[in-house]
């Protein structure tokens, strides 16, 4: 509903105020005798052009040719004798109708490049709704393979207690790659090695 109120507002503020103020003008004495300008011109032209650029905007929406009509009303009671006078009710109808005209008219003048807009704003949404889905699963698969991986690692050291010794030294040599394990391994056993020598070599 708030959708609609505001695709017809501001085409719904122009015919208000032309339908509403522009009679004003024609109170003026000179310009008395020609009103009907108003009535069966300006009013007229006014629906016709205003519902070919919504149609060319938001497509064929019937409801947007009942404006004018309905605006039209207080207008007559106004300035052009209310429902006492029988053309009043056949402008009704003609304004009616003039804003069917113009919708048809909209959509068979910008209808079809309204359409391919309307195709490719499309085709973009689906595009990106695609591209989430695709993030969703591959980042659903990377979360999944890593669950596998750490029940495969968990399995590995329930399955081999002695291979959780050494993890200490590997989570090391992951943080810092640049230090030699091995020739420390090899210094430390070697040095091991020295000390049971001299303890034998005292004996």
């Amino acid at each position: 509903m708030n959708s609609m109120l505001k695709k017809y507002l501001p085409y719904a503020a122009i015919i208000f105020v032309i339908y509403i103020f522009v009679p004003f003008i024609f109170y003026i004495p000179a310009l008395n005798r020609f009103s009907a300008v108003a009535y069966y011109f300006i009013f007229l032209v006014t629906q016709v052009v205003l519902s070919a650029i919504y149609c060319s905007k938001h497509g064929l929406d019937f409801l947007f040719a009942l404006i004018a009509p309905i605006i039209f009303i207080p207008s007559m009671l106004i300035h052009n004798g209310g429902f006492a006078r029988i053309e009043n009710i056949l402008l009704v109808v003609i304004y009616l109708v003039a804003g069917i005209f113009g919708l048809f008219l909209g959509d068979l003048a910008f209808g079809e490049e309204r359409r391919k807009r309307e195709k490719k704003e499309q085709e973009a949404a689906e595009e990106v709704l695609l591209q989430a889905k695709r993030r969703d699963e591959e980042e659903r698969e990377r979360m999944t393979a890593q669950s596998a991986a750490r029940q495969r690692n968990e399995r590995a050291r329930r399955s081999n207690p002695r291979a959780q010794a050494p993890q200490p030294r590997r989570a090391a040599r992951d943080n810092d790659d640049d230090f030699d394990y091995d020739k420390y391994t090899a210094d430390m056993d070697k040095d091991l090695e020295d000390r049971v020598n001299r303890l034998l070599d005292d004996e």
